[in-house]
């Protein structure tokens, strides 16, 4: 046997019923007064859940032997005042559980979000120290930032370096010095030129200079065995 029910609403006090709802029990109930009662307590607990602010309607439930509604019904129960104030109650009492439980598990979370940025603060500036410290003992940039999985733009900024010069800058102090004092050019004087000048390079650094420059026809070899050059002209 299926039961049937009614779920009506008054907002006059009772003195007249509308019915907002006819729907057929398919949780299988055997007791209708038990159905009454729990659709009464859910359809009451979404009146206070709905989003609008407003007095929730004096609500009852009528059930019926089905399939279809037939008088009179065998179970029904509303919404008194204390049945009122007391599912209210239950109600707030579980949202403020709920609440309670949040604000705790956001305690929680920030408590280990505070953790985690000190942790990393503390390793970041743990990082930088002993990349100073590299850098003072002249440690090569270039394996300071491999270690430190970091650019060697970082690790010149961090060990308060210049920025690193471009070849066209040391290019450009070559020829200018070539072009001021003349004479003979090998690798040495380019080498100790460029340290005086605030550009200093190695060895082979030089004499790659030496080459581009000669590319460019702004000096030339003076001997073919040799790396020497004159400005071109000279």
């Amino acid at each position: 046997m299926s039961y049937i029910y009614a779920v009506m609403t008054s907002t006059d006090g009772g003195a007249t019923w509308t019915t907002v709802a006819t729907v057929t029990d398919t949780a299988g109930y055997t007791d209708p007064a038990k159905l009454a009662s729990d659709t009464l307590d859910s359809r009451y607990r979404d009146a206070l859940l709905a989003p609008t602010v407003q007095a929730v309607p004096l609500l009852a439930v009528h059930v019926f032997d089905g399939p279809v509604i037939s008088a009179p019904a065998i179970a029904t129960d509303s919404i008194g005042e204390n049945r009122q104030w007391k599912e209210t109650g239950r109600l707030l009492s579980e949202i403020a559980a709920d609440l309670r439980q949040f604000e705790d598990e956001k305690k929680t979370a920030e408590a280990q979000l505070l953790s985690v940025q000190t942790a990393i603060g503390n390793a970041r500036a743990r990082l930088e120290g002993v990349t100073q410290a590299a850098v003072r003992m002249g440690m090569p940039q270039i394996d300071i930032a491999h270690a430190a999985d970091r650019s060697r733009e970082w690790v010149r900024k961090i060990g308060n370096l210049p920025p690193q010069e471009t070849g066209e800058d040391q290019k450009t102090a070559l020829l200018k010095a070539i072009q001021a004092a003349g004479g003979t050019w090998n690798t040495r004087r380019a080498v100790n030129v460029l340290s005086e000048t605030g550009h200093p390079v190695t060895d082979k650094r030089a004499r790659q200079l030496l080459r581009d420059l000669a590319a460019a026809e702004v000096i030339t070899k003076t001997d073919p065995s040799t790396a020497t050059y004159r400005p071109t002209g000279d």
